[in-house]
């Protein structure tokens, strides 16, 4: 059993992500809106107001991505239809895949 985790940053492959999840038969993902830490420190924490100068250059859309897997090779499918697609996870300004050993209790 494996966790993947998706962080994606460009929300113009939102779509593309969603498909190919689910073309692959993911289907019981959770998906979160999220912040940037830069964000939250320049909002929450008076001493990071300093970051606000930089959030203008970072998009606001952040979604993450939570789900089981049985198998590995499904996700060696879907970072395939994605890169089809033009969606590259491994750069860090679009997006981050990270696969998790799990065990289900």
């Amino acid at each position: 059993m494996y966790y993947l985790i998706i962080h994606l940053y460009q929300e113009r492959y939102w779509n593309d992500v969603l498909l190919a999840l689910a073309a692959e038969g993911i289907t019981d993902a959770l998906v979160l809106d999220a912040t940037h830490i830069e964000r939250a420190l320049a909002l929450e924490v008076p001493l990071f107001a300093g970051f606000w100068a930089n959030m203008d250059r970072k998009s606001r859309f952040v979604k993450l991505i939570l789900a089981p897997t049985a198998d590995r090779a499904v996700v060696s499918r879907i970072v395939g239809t994605l890169k089809e697609e033009g969606v590259d996870l491994t750069d860090p300004a679009v997006g981050r895949l990270l696969l998790l050993p799990a065990e289900e209790l």
